[in-house]
This record gives C-alpha cells, structure tokens and sequence, in this order.
C-alpha cells in the first residue's frame, strides 16, 4: 500500500543538519537530514514508521492535504512557540511529496484465512478467468477510502 504526504523542508544555513523536515497532516515530530537526499530519505523513512504506528492503533491515516495549499510560513508548526524557533531560509527550503509503501513497515504480510460467499456465476467466471481471489480482494481492500 502506497500514500503520499506533502512535506515541509526546512534549511537552516547555521545548523550541521540542515533540513528539519515536518509533515503537517500528522501534526506531530517530524525529521531532519544534512542535505536533501538525505533528508527526503529520512522523510520517507518517518512517514512510514508514523504511518504504520497509526494503523497498528487502530487510527485512520489523516487525508493527504494538497501539496499547493501546504505552506512553508502558515504551516511551520513552531511559529507560535517562544522555545523553538526555525531560523529557515526561505529560498533554500521546500514543501514536496513523499511517498512511501507501507508494507515495508506494517509486517501485515501474513495471510490470514477467510471465508466468503460469492454467487455462483461469479465463482465460475473467475475460475475460467484464472482470478487470483487473495490478491483481488487484497488489492480492492486496499483502495477503500
């Protein structure tokens, strides 16, 4: 199962680490990384572990928020904090996607058996049609909002 997030990376010139990354439909931590490819690895690698933590919780993931209408000023989640405050450059910083497949991290590949009950015609032209039911349903499952 794939999703995507939009990001917000953030430079800051006067830090070793300079991208702190935060993803603002979580509305919690976020990450950092020392130059770009580090920190979109860093990114991918957070929204899978947060987004895994809120499925093994039984929580529905939060909608994806349109990546043109994230904004690196309104949606800083320290602007307001007195203790923590982003010395950014706002040229050098971004907001992107970042996607990620969870099946890396939800260790939900286990098959569990069941059973279900489909009317015949539909059971005849499957088998004619080779479906595979596990990864039909499996698939379809997956898309359900």
């Amino acid at each position: 199962m794939h999703i995507a997030y939009p990001a917000l990376f953030y430079y800051d010139p006067n830090e070793s680490t300079k991208y702190f990354v935060y993803f603002p439909d979580f509305n919690s931590s976020g990450t950092q990384g020392i130059d770009v490819a580090d920190a979109m690895r860093m990114a991918a690698e957070w929204l899978g572990l947060e987004a895994s933590a809120c499925l093994h919780d039984g929580k529905e993931l939060p909608k994806p928020s349109n990546l043109n209408k994230v904004s690196l000023v309104n949606d800083d989640a320290f602007k307001d904090d007195p203790d923590f405050a982003l010395d950014y450059d706002l040229e050098q910083s971004f907001a992107s996607m970042v996607a990620v497949d969870l099946k890396e991290y939800l260790n939900y590949d286990e098959p569990v058996k069941k059973t279900v009950t489909i009317p015949k015609w539909a059971d005849d032209l499957a088998t004619n049609k080779k479906v595979d039911f596990s990864k039909l349903l499996t698939e379809a499952i997956a898309k359900i909002d």
